[in-house]
């Protein structure tokens, strides 16, 4: 495979980074995750943080490539469980809330699946050929052709998301995306809404013209962010150009740059709490009843 893969984060105007993203490859396959803590509910960074940490054990515990779409949905699930663990072991208990989205690249082939509002983009030759639908009341008025997209845009229910991981009950259905056939060149962008909302979505395409992916990128979140001020929300993006699948060197992912809170290097502790709630799931998986319905969630503004 001959790909090349950046990450970026900032903190916007908020006083925590909220926001997760992860890059891991292998020698078969490459996956690519963005989770966004939702600020309305305690500690939204937990269940991020929850979230990239459950995916990138599944990753590396499994076989992605056997069954992507099985791969997907129960890496979801697996962290969903995580995220409710988590936050059950707190004192006093919350229930931390994120969404998420995550990508499987292999053999000229994407697949991928969300939950909520972060996004991911399908560019090709200066155009957005698929995006993910947004998991929201606004997304289902827009569909029903009850408001514009410019109204939307200030809507009161724009911070509201209706799936999301945590809180309490079974996970969410996630959304599996058809599978992709990739072309040299393409790039797939996953995006926290702190990225994709404020930008025009005729700039999101730019990245398939520039040379320096991790450039273009950065570029695109600074914007962002400067665009939101003072409200920014955190801005996080995740993403890869597709150059082939044939064997070679390829251009291995970088962290994401540090502004404000690390998104990618949690405290050790959490790490090891995490380790061990999953470590103990695994092993009475079998035990864990399920639980009542999830319930829509809205994030703070």
């Amino acid at each position: 495979m001959r790909f090349t893969a950046r990450q970026t984060t900032r903190l916007g105007n908020r006083s925590s980074n909220q926001d997760r993203s992860l890059i891991l490859a292998d020698a078969d396959a490459v996956l690519l995750a963005v989770a966004d803590g939702m600020g309305g509910h305690a500690r939204g960074d937990l269940a991020a943080q929850a979230f990239i940490d459950s995916l990138a054990r599944q990753f590396r515990q499994r076989d992605p490539l056997q069954a992507p779409g099985e791969f997907l949905t129960r890496s979801l699930e697996a962290a969903h469980r995580t995220i409710i663990a988590v936050g059950q072991a707190q004192r006093p208990p919350i229930e931390p809330l994120t969404t998420a989205v995550v990508c499987l690249v292999s053999d000229d082939t994407a697949h991928w699946a969300h939950v909520g509002d972060s996004r991911l983009y399908l560019l090709r030759d200066g155009a957005v050929v698929f995006q993910t639908r947004d998991h929201t009341p606004l997304a289902d008025m827009l569909d029903a052709g009850l408001i514009s997209a410019r109204q939307a845009r200030s809507h009161r229910l724009r911070n509201q998301v209706s799936r999301c991981l945590g809180g309490q009950g079974t996970c969410p259905e996630p959304s599996l995306g058809p599978t992709a056939w990739l072309q040299p060149g393409d790039v797939l962008l996953l995006c926290s809404d702190g990225f994709w909302s404020p930008l025009d979505p005729e700039a999101l395409p730019e990245l398939t013209a520039s040379e320096d992916l991790a450039d273009r990128l950065e570029t695109l979140a600074v914007t962002a962010e400067a665009s939101s001020y003072p409200h920014s929300d955190n801005v996080t993006a995740a993403a890869l150009r597709w150059e082939g699948a044939d064997s070679g060197e390829q251009n291995p992912p970088q962290p994401a740059d540090q502004h404000g809170d690390a998104a990618d290097t949690p405290q050790s502790s959490l790490d090891r709490a995490i380790a061990a709630i999953e470590q103990a799931m695994a092993e009475y998986a079998d035990e864990i009843p399920p639980d009542a319905p999830a319930q829509d969630r809205s994030r703070s503004v």
